[in-house]
């Protein structure tokens, strides 16, 4: 059964008849209210910005040398992990939203605008980001982890950490996060925007897509 929430997450607005009940029953929890507040609003960086996003993505201890994709993943695996089954499902909501947020900031930044100004340092820890100081070195790491099937990502490609993070979500820990029946969908918005930013065709992501339409 889709969970009560994804539906307007994945429509982008609530109908009438849903927002009195959101009001009392959605917007007030306490992880994922506030996120699915400002992605309803449109104001997709406050998501972003949100202390509770903040927190995941810069309270963490980074070990000497690790990958950033590898850390982000350790840090949503240890936010869903340290959930009771109580606050379980609106963690994994705050965790769709955030998703979600990162994928509409993404397309804003590289087709429909306006620009969006993201300062990646300000979002993950100091340690993780010791050997990438140096101008260019924090994009061209970020552009080498999107790389797929030896295809390079369009070197001009805006807020690349954007799609980075919604693949953590959506494809490196959708085994978590395997009670959002409408995962998939999300994971297909992914999937093009990512192949529209690669050189050629990826195989991996064909894949992915395949695998998504088939759940």
């Amino acid at each position: 059964m889709v969970r009560e929430t994804e539906i307007p997450v994945l429509r982008g607005f609530l109908k009438p008849s849903e927002a009195t009940e959101w009001k009392q029953n959605v917007f007030s929890s306490a992880e994922a209210g506030p996120l699915l507040q400002s992605l309803f609003d449109g104001d997709f960086e406050a998501v972003l910005l949100s202390p509770q996003v903040l927190d995941l993505l810069g309270g963490g201890d980074s070990g000497d040398g690790e990958a950033i994709d590898a850390y982000l993943e350790r840090r949503v695996l240890a936010y869903l992990n340290d959930s009771t089954q109580e606050d379980k499902a609106d963690r994994e909501n705050a965790l769709l939203a955030l998703a979600a947020a990162c994928l509409h900031l993404f397309a804003q930044s590289n087709w429909t605008g306006p620009p969006v100004a993201i300062h990646v340092p300000d979002l993950l820890p100091p340690a993780l980001l010791t050997s990438l100081t140096e101008p260019g070195t924090l994009t061209s790491a970020l552009l080498s982890i999107l790389l797929l099937d030896g295809e390079s990502v369009y070197c001009l490609v805006g807020n690349p950490f954007l799609l980075l993070l919604a693949r953590v979500l959506l494809v490196n820990c959708s085994a978590n996060l395997d009670s959002l029946q409408l995962l998939p969908w999300w994971t297909l918005r992914y999937v093009s925007l990512h192949q529209q930013v690669l050189e050629e065709r990826s195989p991996q992501l064909l894949s992915l897509a395949q695998s998504s339409i088939e759940k």
